[in-house]
């Protein structure tokens, strides 16, 4: 059962504490609802804000971000290009690439450029040689860079 506190006068006109609302079933029935109602429509949003229209995206969620990603199948040698979702929206994102075993990473510095409502492209990205690489995702708010990285093998 839903209770809400009102304001009820006490002698002198001084709201009395912690006064109840009791009104009948039906209306905190109607109550209860409308503030479900509410709740759900704030959380909609969130929920649907990084997905990228056309179909299914990896999904990397940090701390503070999460990031919703996807490529064209990748080639050993062969630029391609990401297009990322990045919630909340950023103050700025880097995309880079790198392989860990070998401690270097890409021999070109793409550029990422924004599409509106938290959606990115990064163009120019190119892995030169097979093996293990991180997809690696900078995401800047609040002064502070969050770090989201997916680990792929290219054959």
């Amino acid at each position: 059962m839903t209770r809400l506190a009102v304001e009820r006068a006490r002698p002198g006109g001084a709201p009395a504490r912690g006064a109840r609302l009791g009104g009948s079933p039906a209306a905190r029935a109607r109550v209860s609802a409308v503030l479900a109602g509410v709740a759900l429509l704030c959380a909609v949003p969130l929920a649907f804000a990084c997905e990228l229209p056309g179909g299914a995206a990896q999904t990397l969620k940090g701390t503070s971000h999460t990031v919703a990603y996807r490529t064209a199948p990748l080639k050993v040698g062969e630029h391609f290009a990401v297009d990322f979702a990045v919630c909340p929206a950023p103050e700025s994102v880097r995309v880079d690439a790198w392989m860990p075993e070998h401690r270097h990473g890409m021999n070109y510095r793409p550029s990422v450029s924004a599409q509106g409502a938290g959606r990115f492209r990064a163009e120019g990205l190119m892995l030169h040689m097979a093996g293990r690489w991180e997809l690696v995702f900078e995401v800047r708010s609040a002064g502070k860079t969050e770090r989201l990285a997916h680990s792929l093998r290219l054959e």
